[in-house]
């Protein structure tokens, strides 16, 4: 069963990395690869094409390509492990 999830689309500024926060979610995000502002879009992304992502810190859910990694959490300053095999992250 496919569930559609209504989202908030935002592209970095800076770098053009793309990303979604489910429509509940009034915080502002940072770009999850350079820091940068991040600006609505309406791009209509394809939900198929999205991977979903729950930080561990502060436990904020949001979407990327599934082609993409994120480095940093868009929400706090957690820094997610760039080595998929390591059990524990770090937090610089």
């Amino acid at each position: 069963m496919l569930i559609i999830i209504k989202m908030k689309e935002f592209e970095c500024k800076g770098c053009g990395t793309f990303i979604c926060l489910p429509k509940d979610k009034i915080k502002n995000p940072f770009c999850p690869e350079c820091r940068g502002v991040m600006l609505p879009v309406e791009n209509s992304a394809n939900q198929a094409d999205l991977k979903k992502f729950k930080c561990s810190e502060c436990d904020e859910i949001f979407f990327m390509k599934k082609d993409k990694l994120p480095y940093k959490c868009p929400f706090c300053n957690y820094t997610f492990s760039v080595s998929p095999g390591l059990k524990q992250e770090e937090r610089l």
